[in-house]
């Protein structure tokens, strides 16, 4: 059903085999959503590929489940390539590379098993064109998996939702916000969009241990402590968060901060940055700064409040599900795929976007009722096993996979 959010599978024949070309090999939201994603396919008997652009951590979470990966330069698009001789590199790097998953996604079609005879190539993000590519070369079906909100620069995010819109059978948004916003640049995009909202393994985040990170940073039990997780760039919000610390620190000594995450390869401009202004203003004892760290858990355990303070629309922060099945409260700002996730004063609280002082009097209003924080934390546990399970994501992908395989058989 084109253009709603996909329902879970009634009943599933044998799974099509499915090539999926990712954009990094992180542990992040799109790259631990990919892992939910093949892993899962992969325990129902589909036979996945999973082709990622470099080394990474990612390749060792996937050994573990079982998933095959190779490695291959896919032309990754990158703001940095945005000059000439940069785009110029790309183009060579995505035309290689889709020769190379052309014959890996008709290697696949061809092998014996369940399922067999049609491979749908499954791009996951669109900062790989490659596999669109490849799969109009090798006349097989292909998924677009849309995990952005691409606002800048706006000639970019045109061109790409032309793109989608032509050279995919199914374009699969995280959130309808994500969905809306590509379809307003490509009218195209409309009728091959469906949203399937991302759904998780809830053991990582629920595996923590209280104390851990408050050892770390030096923060006490009595503490009320704020936190966010995600990569330190420019729209992450880092900034903002800091903003509201410097403003509620004066008059909430109980409250402390921690940021989580790491940066991009040789870009650490935003961190430094960051560090820089903590230490100007004088709360290096209040506000500490960690880099990426695969043990969620822990962090979560010791979080109070969880804040997704981004400036841009973030589609579907999969760190805020995580927040859900730790049963912490979130702020954000209401924009993008959040909220889709919050229940606005049931499981979290949606401030105007891009205000500190906003996120500044929901942090204040949590950290002064322990028992708001705890009410809203078990709704939103309850919220997340309601709406966004593993087990719904993946039955999800596997009846859109069987639609797409029949329309190719069919034509």
């Amino acid at each position: 059903m084109k253009g709603a959010v996909a329902g879970p599978a009634q009943a599933q024949a044998a799974l099509p085999p499915v090539l999926f070309v990712h954009a990094g090999a992180e542990l992040y939201g799109a790259d631990r959503i990919l892992l939910e994603l093949a892993a899962g396919l992969q325990l129902r008997g589909c036979a996945v590929q999973v082709v990622l652009p470099g080394p990474g951590p990612l390749h060792a979470e996937m050994a573990r489940a079982g998933v095959p990966t190779l490695q291959r330069n896919l032309g990754v698009l990158r703001r940095r390539y945005f000059t000439p001789l940069g785009l110029i590199n790309r183009l060579c790097r995505v035309v290689g590379a889709s020769f190379f998953l052309r014959r890996l996604a008709l290697s696949l079609a061809r092998a014996p098993g369940p399922g067999q005879g049609v491979a749908i190539i499954h791009s996951n993000t669109t900062a790989v064109l490659a596999g669109a590519l490849a799969a109009r070369l090798a006349g097989l079906p292909h998924v677009w998996h849309v995990h952005e909100i691409t606002t800048r620069p706006h000639w970019f995010a045109r061109v790409m939702a032309a793109v989608v819109g032509l050279l995919t059978q199914r374009a699969v948004f995280v959130s309808a916000a994500a969905r809306d916003h590509m379809c307003q640049l490509s009218t195209s995009v409309r009728r091959k969009a469906v949203v399937i909202h991302n759904g998780i393994d809830t053991t990582r985040a629920q595996q923590g241990r209280r104390g851990v990170l408050r050892a770390e940073c030096g923060f006490g039990v009595e503490d009320v402590l704020v936190g966010m997780v995600g990569r330190i760039n420019w729209w992450k919000g880092q900034g903002r968060l800091l903003d509201c610390a410097v403003a509620l620190l004066p008059q909430h000594e109980q409250l402390r901060f921690v940021m989580v995450g790491g940066t991009f390869d040789g870009d650490n401009r935003a961190r430094d940055e960051l560090l820089q202004r903590i230490a100007q203003a004088g709360l290096v004892s209040h506000v500490v700064v960690q880099d990426f760290r695969a043990d969620v858990g822990n962090v979560l355990a010791d979080i109070d409040i969880f804040v997704l303070p981004s400036t841009e629309p973030d589609p579907f922060p999969t760190v805020v599900l995580e927040a859900m099945a730790a049963g912490k409260p979130v702020v954000a700002f209401r924009h993008g795929g959040v909220c889709e996730m919050v229940e606005e004063g049931v499981t979290g609280i949606l401030c105007e976007p891009v205000q500190a002082s906003s996120l500044g009097a929901a942090i204040q209003r949590l950290a002064a009722s322990p028992q708001l924080r705890q009410q809203m934390g078990e709704a939103g546990r309850q919220r997340l096993q309601r709406l966004f399970t593993r087990e719904a994501f993946i039955d999800r992908f596997a009846t859109l996979y069987a639609e797409v395989a029949a329309e190719h058989q069919a034509r």
